[in-house]
């Protein structure tokens, strides 16, 4: 079994819906994927992990035995949350996950071709996920989606879930376990400047919000991304330091017959949530116990993260 990420490579490009029409949806007649050679990703993870120092934990303990949905949080913009861990996963254990990509990805003729035919990204769809767990594949989900990249202020890692519990009920549907992934640091990297709630007190924000632009479109500013800045005024991130944790895996075969009883779904989500609330703490407390001398990141970061 081999399994890849590829969610984060795209999630940058995760923005509004600016039109009703949807995009047509990807047909994916055959969902198999040569991931490209481990020289490729080393070459092209060295200057991240010189960059940002990704410290992973939980990888050695993880239980590769059979296929698993990994859910993991979506930090600001998405940048920095995925790839580091998934290409760790390849290159480590020879696992490639096939990331399910939001739909607004297929509206961006060329990358979208790129995106499935070169990353093995399959847009997200009930259908695409079920015929993946039919293969017997692992996945990547970001169930708070375009709303926990588009963060306001005070949000930082906070899971924007809400109602979301589609990724439970495949998963207890095809008995797949899930693997809860925690992503910290990312969202140190960067400062916003301005959210949706100081763009919504514009007067064209304003407006919006009385034709009701802001309401249908944007979801009352949950879908607007923020402004940020990084070293200095740029949009260059701060070396932050990354840290990732695998927690353990949790199962859904006892509710395969109740798959789609929506109280049962309920149960199981917050059971991840609170997995991934479990590997978020003790990944502060690492972060709070570890001690980088090197002078060049401190000084571009500036202070040390609360």
């Amino acid at each position: 079994m081999q399994y890849f990420e590829t969610e984060s490579f795209v999630s940058f490009f995760n923005s509004c819906n600016m039109s009703r029409e949807t995009p047509k949806k990807q047909v994916v007649k055959n969902f198999d994927f040569t991931p490209p050679p481990k020289a490729f990703f080393r070459a092209f993870i060295a200057p991240f992990k010189f960059y940002f120092a990704p410290q992973f934990y939980g990888l050695k303990e993880l239980d590769l035995s059979r296929p698993a949905l990994f859910v993991s949080n979506h930090t600001i913009l998405g940048v920095l949350d995925g790839y580091p861990f998934g290409i760790e996963l390849y290159l480590r254990k020879g696992v490639v996950l096939r990331a399910l990509a939001d739909s607004n990805h297929y509206y961006i003729p060329v990358w979208k071709d790129l995106i499935a035919d070169r990353l093995g990204v399959v847009e997200a769809s009930r259908a695409n996920c079920s015929a993946l767990m039919k293969r017997g594949d692992s996945i990547l989900v970001f169930p708070g989606g375009t709303k926990e990249i588009c963060k306001k202020r005070g949000e930082e890692y906070l899971l924007k879930w809400k109602d979301r519990t589609g990724f439970v009920r495949l998963a207890m549907e095809h008995g797949y376990d899930i693997i809860p992934v925690a992503a910290v640091g990312a969202e140190e990297a960067f400062t916003i400047t301005s959210d949706a709630n100081d763009f919504l007190k514009t007067p064209f924000g304003q407006f919006l919000k009385f034709i009701g632009v802001s309401h249908m479109y944007f979801k009352d500013g949950d879908l607007i991304p923020p402004t940020v800045k990084g070293i200095g005024n740029t949009i260059i991130p701060r070396p932050a330091k990354l840290y990732f944790s695998f927690g353990k895996r949790i199962s859904t075969r006892k509710f395969r017959k109740q798959f789609d009883d929506p109280a049962t779904q309920q149960i199981v989500k917050e059971q991840v949530e609170n997995a991934l609330l479990t590997e978020f703490k003790k990944l502060f407390e690492i972060r709070q116990k570890d001690t980088d001398r090197s002078k060049w990141r401190r000084l571009l970061n500036m202070k040390k993260p609360d």
